[in-house]
């Protein structure tokens, strides 16, 4: 009995493990002459974190790409990078784990995402369904 219970504590620490995004800052940048703005907006604080900068779509080529410019976040573990139809992410679409807390950072949009459909770009925990900042895209 007391070997499953200690099993089962460790299980319990490994699974909590606070898992941060990495606290640097990148410089990835939107070619410019092969890419065009279609939408911005600047971050704002959620209620449980700290986001500034700015979101904008630009087209590539035949895609999309969500741009984070001159970017900062507050750490936290699982944090997401959302396009979402709503501030509160009910009809979203996960773009990846949050690169790093600063910096310039580019998102991959699918092809087959209406983008102007989509008017909020979230940094969200996904574990703790916390959000940290968003962003009005028009």
């Amino acid at each position: 009995m007391k070997r499953n219970l200690a099993l089962l504590l460790l299980l319990a620490l490994i699974a909590c493990k606070k898992e941060n995004t990495p606290n640097l800052s990148l410089d990835e940048k939107v070619d410019k002459t092969m890419s065009m703005e279609k939408a911005k907006g600047n971050f704002s604080n959620g209620p449980y974190g700290t986001a500034s900068g700015q979101a904008k779509i630009y087209t590539v080529g035949s895609g999309s790409q969500l741009a984070l410019e001159n970017f900062s976040s507050s750490n936290g573990p699982d944090l997401k990078v959302y396009l979402s139809k709503e501030k509160d992410p009910v009809n979203f679409i996960n773009l990846g784990d949050l690169k790093a807390t600063g910096g310039n950072q580019l998102y991959d949009i699918p092809n087959n995402i209406k983008t102007p459909d989509y008017k909020y770009a979230l940094i969200y925990c996904k574990r703790f369904s916390h959000l940290f900042g968003f962003a009005e895209i028009n």
